[in-house]
């Protein structure tokens, strides 16, 4: 690969300064963006490329249980990924706790074929909404626990970043000292 500074490096920074500048820029390019890689941007470009958040993939050693898979999955349906799914607000809003109604007792005479077909059809209602209930809250589990995983990463990687430009403002202030401001 080409050394992108060689031609426009400072006068009087020595061959491992001029090095480290270019190490530097090539991995904070890597870094911001990766399908970039090879590509050299002009030299009186100041400001970074756009980079749509969406796209970033930040490495997460996060393998959730498959058994907790299983149970966040529709069955015959593809797997459910927490990387990929992203609850709406409407979606995390708590629900409000509605009362029962009062139990209306019923006597036997009057349980006839009609009643009995209204109560199965109400018991398959009911475990279609736990179902429900249970397969999204056991989603919403699994993706706050890969998003803990992530924001974790995410502050580890922002202090490794911060200590590489504490790292480089050091060089440049070096430089600066020596040689004057850039």
């Amino acid at each position: 690969t080409q050394n992108i500074h060689s031609a426009s490096s400072p006068p009087g920074l020595s061959e491992k300064q001029t090095s480290v500048v270019s190490q530097f820029s090539q991995k904070a390019s890597q870094r911001l963006c990766p399908s970039a890689q090879g590509q050299l941007l002009p030299a009186n470009r100041n400001t970074p490329s756009p980079i749509d958040p969406d796209t970033i993939q930040v490495p997460v050693g996060y393998e959730p249980d498959p058994a907790d898979l299983a149970l966040s999955s529709i069955p015959g349906q593809e797997m459910f990924d927490p990387r990929k799914r992203k609850f709406s607000e409407e979606e995390l809003k708590p629900q409000p706790m509605i009362k029962k109604a009062r139990k209306v007792f019923i006597p036997d005479d009057l349980k006839d074929d009609k009643y009995w077909a209204r109560r199965r059809k109400n018991n398959m209602a009911a475990k279609r909404s736990r179902d429900a209930r249970r397969l999204k809250e056991n989603q919403i589990a699994i993706r706050a626990s890969f998003l803990e995983k992530e924001n974790s990463a995410l502050r580890q990687e922002v202090a490794d970043l911060r200590k590489e430009l504490g790292k480089c403002k050091n060089i440049l202030a070096k430089y600066e000292a020596r040689h004057g401001p850039l």
